[in-house]
Protein backbone atom coordinates (compact mmCIF):
# COMPACT_ATOMS: atom_id res chain seq x y z
CA UNK A 1 0.00 0.00 0.00
CA UNK A 2 1.39 2.98 -1.25
CA UNK A 3 1.19 6.66 0.86
CA UNK A 4 -0.34 9.57 -1.19
CA UNK A 5 2.21 12.42 -1.11
CA UNK A 6 0.90 15.65 0.61
CA UNK A 7 1.44 18.76 -1.18
CA UNK A 8 2.33 21.83 0.36
CA UNK A 9 0.69 23.87 -2.07
CA UNK A 10 -2.49 25.59 -2.19
CA UNK A 11 -4.85 24.80 -4.95
CA UNK A 12 -6.98 27.72 -6.63
CA UNK A 13 -9.43 27.09 -9.00
CA UNK A 14 -9.02 27.64 -12.96
CA UNK A 15 -9.12 31.08 -13.46
CA UNK A 16 -8.79 32.73 -9.75
CA UNK A 17 -6.07 34.22 -8.19
CA UNK A 18 -4.50 34.79 -5.14
CA UNK A 19 -5.56 38.47 -3.40
CA UNK A 20 -2.07 39.09 -3.06
CA UNK A 21 -1.22 39.26 -6.77
CA UNK A 22 -3.94 41.23 -7.97
CA UNK A 23 -2.67 43.99 -5.33
CA UNK A 24 1.05 43.61 -5.27
CA UNK A 25 2.79 45.34 -8.19
CA UNK A 26 5.44 42.73 -8.07
CA UNK A 27 4.90 39.19 -7.99
CA UNK A 28 5.85 36.72 -4.80
CA UNK A 29 5.29 37.47 -1.49
CA UNK A 30 5.94 41.03 -0.01
CA UNK A 31 9.24 42.55 2.05
CA UNK A 32 8.56 41.66 6.04
CA UNK A 33 10.36 45.29 6.33
CA UNK A 34 8.36 47.16 4.04
CA UNK A 35 8.45 48.38 0.80
CA UNK A 36 10.11 51.49 1.38
CA UNK A 37 13.48 49.91 2.77
CA UNK A 38 16.35 48.69 0.55
CA UNK A 39 19.16 46.54 1.66
CA UNK A 40 22.22 46.30 2.48
CA UNK A 41 21.46 49.34 4.86
CA UNK A 42 23.85 51.89 4.66
CA UNK A 43 26.13 52.29 7.96
CA UNK A 44 24.86 55.46 8.94
CA UNK A 45 21.38 54.39 9.65
CA UNK A 46 22.67 51.52 12.13
CA UNK A 47 22.22 52.20 15.38
CA UNK A 48 23.73 49.40 17.67
CA UNK A 49 25.91 49.01 20.66
CA UNK A 50 27.55 46.25 22.40
CA UNK A 51 25.61 44.90 25.24
CA UNK A 52 29.03 44.45 27.55
CA UNK A 53 31.60 47.44 27.40
CA UNK A 54 34.97 45.73 25.92
CA UNK A 55 38.08 45.61 27.75
CA UNK A 56 41.55 45.98 27.16
CA UNK A 57 42.96 43.94 24.35
CA UNK A 58 46.20 42.01 26.00
CA UNK A 59 48.13 40.17 22.82
CA UNK A 60 48.75 40.28 19.36
CA UNK A 61 46.66 41.48 16.80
Amino acid sequence: MSKKQRSRIKPVKEGYLPITELTSPMAASGSPFGDDVTFPLPVRSLNWEHSEPAGPHVGPH
